[in-house]
């Protein structure tokens, strides 16, 4: 685990399945014929919208008074850890404000790439704007799947438990989860898109898991 060092009090680490993470994504884009430094691009991309993405989840936490927190990057993205009792409705905004910073993200690059003139001038910049805006849509999108661990999932249940008992929440929002889940998965597997397949497959694995847990104690876990 490499540690960053903090910023407002949120400490950032940053596992070694994180260097993977990006390595997966350069090879995948790297060409032969092209110059490896638009293949490189991914590292900078990647690192700042994940680090944005969690810091919205640490900066809502903080402002609902639960202090701060610790981020880790790592190989599934990043996580934001915070020892907090939260009512229902706050942890389905702090959920939400992931996505929502990363749609954020892409408005802005947009919006520099369109409306400064030095991007059109600067190759680097023609290459990492759209990219960032790409991958700031992509990743928002991602994020709002009704799949825990992502952000939909977790505020799904939370919007459920607004409304429903713990138990009947719990049941409906992990059986949205199993069956969005396997219908994507299947999708990435005939598609052949195997990564998308593993990683949504592994996600419903686990909440498939949770559902016999809870079959067994009688109350649903995280």
């Amino acid at each position: 685990m490499l540690h960053l060092g903090s910023i407002g009090g949120t400490s950032i680490d940053v596992d070694f399945t994180f260097f993977i993470l990006i390595f997966l994504f350069a090879a995948r884009s790297y060409e032969a014929n092209h110059d490896i430094a638009a293949a490189l691009i991914w590292a900078p991309v990647i690192f700042i919208s994940i680090l944005l993405h969690e810091f919205a989840h640490a900066g809502t936490i903080a402002m609902f008074g639960f202090g701060s927190s610790h981020v880790v990057l790592g190989g599934m993205g990043g996580v934001t850890i915070n020892e907090r009792r939260a009512r229902p409705w706050q942890d389905m905004l702090i959920s939400a404000a992931g996505p929502l910073s990363s749609f954020a993200l892409a408005w802005i690059c947009l919006l520099i790439f369109y409306r400064v003139g030095y991007t059109q001038r600067d190759p680097m910049l023609q290459t990492f704007l759209p990219l960032m805006y790409r991958v700031g849509i992509i990743w928002g999108i991602f994020n709002l799947l009704p799949i825990p661990p992502l952000d939909g999932g977790r505020a799904l249940r939370n919007l459920l438990r607004m409304f429903l008992r713990e138990n009947l929440a719990f049941t409906i929002a992990v059986w949205i989860a199993i069956v969005v889940g396997g219908a994507i998965a299947i999708y990435g597997l005939a598609t052949r898109d195997y990564f998308l397949a593993l990683i949504i497959g592994w996600f419903t694995f686990n909440n498939f898991q949770q559902w016999q847990e809870y079959r067994q104690r009688g109350f649903p876990g995280d």
